[in-house]
């Protein structure tokens, strides 16, 4: 093996390290998708939870605010729900809100039976999850005290990551 065929060996190990390291770190970070609502007032967006009564994000202003849009269908949503209902014990002074997104009333109903959490959630009834730029679920808005979205999550969360966007809206 002649010298130049391994630097260019080397240089292609480097950079084939770099692009793995690249790819590997936009997997775990996938906010880096930019829906449209980040650094804008959130989207006016309710929920109606099993027992009637109407939770309006917009009416949380005054308090950090955790929107994560899920199913009963959606395998990944399952992976998450504990996470999200450990950091929403932990966290009294933000508010968590389950919006449950094209859902069928049973598969609502029976998903909130099987995994109970500390937060309010139920299908949307006033806006859409088209406002906030969904497209996969599940999807996690973090919006500050001032009602503004300052960071998106689409993929099922983990405590860590979890804390670092709480971190971002944290007063």
């Amino acid at each position: 093996m002649t010298r130049r065929s391994a630097v260019l060996g080397a240089v292609a190990i480097f950079l084939g390290s770099i692009l793995i390291l690249s790819l590997a770190w936009g997997l775990q970070h996938a906010a880096l998708s930019n829906p449209p609502v980040l650094g804008k007032t959130a989207p006016r967006l309710a929920i109606e939870t099993t027992s009637g009564s109407q939770v309006r994000v917009w009416e949380l202003q005054g308090k950090p605010v955790v929107l994560n849009f899920w199913a009963s269908w959606c395998g990944p949503c399952v992976e998450e729900g504990g996470v999200l209902a450990r950091a929403a014990q932990a966290h009294s002074d933000v508010a968590f809100v389950g919006a449950d997104n094209r859902d069928t009333t049973s598969g609502f109903s029976a998903f909130e039976q099987r995994h109970p959490h500390p937060y309010p959630a139920g299908p949307i009834v006033t806006g859409t999850y088209q406002s906030y730029g969904v497209a996969g679920l599940p999807a996690t808005f973090f919006i500050d005290s001032q009602g503004v979205v300052l960071a998106s999550f689409t993929g099922p969360l983990d405590s860590k990551t979890l804390e670092h966007y709480l971190g971002l809206i944290a007063s």
